[in-house]
């Protein structure tokens, strides 16, 4: 059971760096949140008011506190852990639905940061998808062409490039229809979805919270939704695994692979901007599409899934706001350091004492957290082998000593927030 405390004036509730595992509802007095921003390093305070949660984020996401946590007043908080927190808040979903905002909230003004700091041209949503579509044409890629065309025209039907489109979507069909042929595959994929659709008896006495009707079934290789269409829907995954990859240019990359029982396509839907993604079924994918309309039908129905979405969006403010202060770094050998000691962050259950750290990485990955070309930090690492500081092997990388980039990377942040050597 969650127990209130009392705290006086002054007294500090957590300090920035601890081990989160309590999370708190102010339930009297005062308590000011001090934060470092994490682009000018500047402290900045909040105030929290009674009624109010503080330390969910560091708790959710099992990682360090990012703030001071201190009664301003003499206060008195009801003390939760994770448990107790989740099976309060289960009780009461609109307290899901009330952070998932906030959250989301913050997500956005991270991600406006990141954006503005790598002075990203923003494509229109209708020129993006269209380009993608294109590229899956030359490709031969016939059904994917289709489903991009297709959803083009849905939803610019007087777009500048309509005409084109429809020609594309012409081109994209005969592709399919050759490439039946050969295979002898006559199943469409809207005979396949309306098969689908139908629910047995069984699916519905599996699924006492009466959600089977949101059930969705795609096959290998379909996409389930692309980048630049608008975000409408998400999905919890009931079976079949689902590959999240992202266009750029001329290539695909690998972002995730996703599997039972894990959730896609929420962000687009709670910020209601264009999916910056694209999914697509690697086996055949049954999964609940869920929506605008019915999600906080869904979150009282089942709460149980609004935690899951606490957690991811703990973790992916917290992740971004790493990728943030790692972009903000001046060169590309302390972006590469850095993105390193951010690995290491979150390595479970190792030996803090060893200088040693082996990581599952590769070039690619090391580049991507960097924002860096691969060349470049194919360039920075192989500097790193040569002075013996880190080994590189197919799928993993091999530091010698850890402490020494925390030190470097450190130092030089150190410096960059306060070049004059002043206190702040």
């Amino acid at each position: 059971m969650p127990k209130v405390h009392q705290y006086f004036t002054g007294s500090m509730i957590y300090a920035r760096g601890d081990d989160a595992g309590k999370l708190f509802i102010l339930q009297s007095g005062k308590v000011s949140l001090a934060a470092l921003d994490i682009e000018t390093g500047i402290e900045t305070h909040e105030m929290v008011s009674p009624g109010e949660f503080f330390g969910v984020k560091s708790a959710l996401g099992h990682f360090p506190r990012e703030e001071n946590a201190m009664a301003v007043a003499n206060s008195a908080a009801m003390v939760f852990t994770v448990p107790e927190f989740e099976a309060f808040a289960m009780s009461n979903p609109k307290i899901i639905i009330k952070m998932l905002k906030v959250f989301s909230t913050q997500m956005r003004r991270v991600h406006r940061q990141i954006a503005k700091l790598k002075k990203r041209k923003e494509v229109d949503p209708d020129e993006g998808l269209f380009g993608i579509g294109e590229k899956y044409l030359k490709l031969k890629r016939y059904a994917h062409a289709k489903y991009i065309f297709s959803r083009y025209l849905s939803l610019y039907p007087s777009g500048a490039k309509a005409v084109l489109a429809v020609k594309n979507l012409q081109l994209a069909e005969k592709g399919i229809v050759k490439t039946a042929a050969k295979s002898q595959q006559k199943e469409t994929a809207e005979e396949y979805r309306e098969a689908a659709g139908s629910v047995s008896k069984q699916d519905t006495d599996q699924d006492p919270g009466g959600f089977s009707r949101f059930t969705r079934i795609f096959r290998s290789d379909e996409i389930i939704f692309s980048e630049y269409e608008p975000g409408e829907t998400f999905y919890l995954i009931q079976s079949g695994r689902v590959k999240l990859l992202k266009n750029e240019g001329e290539s695909e990359r690998s972002l995730d692979i996703l599997q039972p029982p894990e959730m896609f396509g929420e962000m687009a839907i709670l910020e209601g901007s264009p999916r910056s993604a694209t999914a697509i079924a690697l086996d055949e994918v049954k999964a609940l599409e869920f929506n605008a309309q019915n999600f906080e039908i869904i979150m009282t129905g089942n709460p149980q899934i609004g935690i899951n979405l606490l957690r991811i969006f703990a973790k992916r403010i917290f992740d971004s706001k790493r990728r943030f202060m790692i972009l903000i770094l001046p060169t590309i050998q302390l972006k590469v350091l850095d993105v390193f000691l951010m690995l290491d962050e979150t390595l479970p259950d190792i030996d803090r004492e060893t200088e040693t750290r082996e990581f599952q990485a590769t070039v690619e990955d090391i580049a991507h957290w960097a924002g860096v070309t691969a060349t470049e930090a194919r360039e920075v690492l192989q500097s790193f082998v040569i002075q013996k500081r880190l080994e590189i092997y197919a799928t993993r990388i091999v530091v010698k000593n850890i402490n020494d980039f925390a030190r470097t990377v450190n130092s030089r942040r150190r410096q960059a927030m306060n070049p004059t050597g002043l206190k702040t």
